[in-house]
């Protein structure tokens, strides 16, 4: 099979080295990740527009009202729920585009896309329990949805590069991004890094914007609309491929996938990324 150079190392890798793994992950398929990831931020937008004016969220910032609180509260709520289901839908595919990246093997857009297609209603799963566990734990303060986010991360990567069903794909994530909360806590670290991220460019745009558009013009509305939803899509592709990238790594660290990788490759054997083949094939 023809072969080109991987952009995930294969090794245990350091912080630093996960975020520049990402990174060249996300260049190697970005119209297909950022694509993606602009529709599903679009398609947030329009979703999250109404339920914010209903609730006296108000542009550009959409912090609580305070006047409203519970309104704005529930709103909150939902809107990390819909980012925290949008990294469960891309972090299939950046679990697809990561088993080539790691193996130095081609990968074309329309390859990737059509074996996450093949896993569709799986995914929607994962999506859907990813979804009900966020708005859950979100409505209590907050504080039980950071370990929940942390720990659903590797679910969709699973899904897609294990072949498993769901429901293992979910509890599979709980086992690895739970062994030491290492994979939870860089999971949860990356997200509040792209929140500060997200702000400063979102408000930044905001405030270029303003010298030419006055605040509550319906210009400015859909401009400021617009501008979320770029700074959301750059910010969710790379996050998914944090996930996937992540989900790789954490397997060699505790199950040796490098390992398996290194032994199937001197044997001449096929590889096949799916734990329960990989590790099986090694050992025999």
């Amino acid at each position: 099979m023809e072969e080109t150079r991987a952009v995930i190392p294969m090794r245990p890798l350091t912080f630093g080295e996960l975020l520049d793994a990402a990174v060249s992950l996300l260049r190697a398929q970005a119209p297909l990740l950022l694509g993606a990831a602009l529709i599903l931020a679009a398609c947030e937008q329009a979703l999250l527009f109404p339920l914010r004016s209903w609730s006296h969220m108000q542009l550009p910032y959409f912090w609580l009202s305070r006047s409203h609180i519970g309104e704005s509260w529930l709103v909150f709520c939902i809107g990390v729920t819909i980012e925290g289901t949008i990294l469960a839908l891309l972090g299939g595919l950046a679990g697809a585009a990561a088993g080539p990246g790691l193996l130095g093997r081609p990968a074309r857009a329309r390859g990737l896309l059509g074996q996450v297609l093949r896993r569709g209603p799986a995914l929607l799963v994962v999506a859907a329990v990813t979804a009900a566990l966020l708005l859950i734990t979100s409505l209590v303060v907050m504080l039980p949805w950071l370990l929940m986010f942390g720990l659903l991360g590797f679910a969709a990567p699973a899904l897609v590069v294990d072949r498993v069903g769901p429901w293992r794909a979910v509890g599979r994530s709980f086992k690895l991004a739970g062994r030491g909360l290492r994979g939870a806590a860089i999971r949860l670290g990356g997200y509040v890094s792209w929140v500060a991220i997200r702000t400063a460019l979102g408000l930044g745009g905001a405030a270029v914007l303003q010298i030419w558009v006055r605040n509550g013009e319906t210009a400015f509305t859909f401009a400021m609309i617009a501008i979320w939803a770029l700074v959301d899509a750059v910010a969710y592709a790379t996050l998914a491929c944090i996930d996937a990238v992540l989900y790789l790594e954490t397997r060699m660290r505790v199950e040796g996938l490098d390992v398996a990788i290194g032994r199937l490759r001197r044997l001449g054997r096929p590889i096949d990324l799916a734990s329960s083949v990989i590790l099986g094939a090694a050992v025999r």
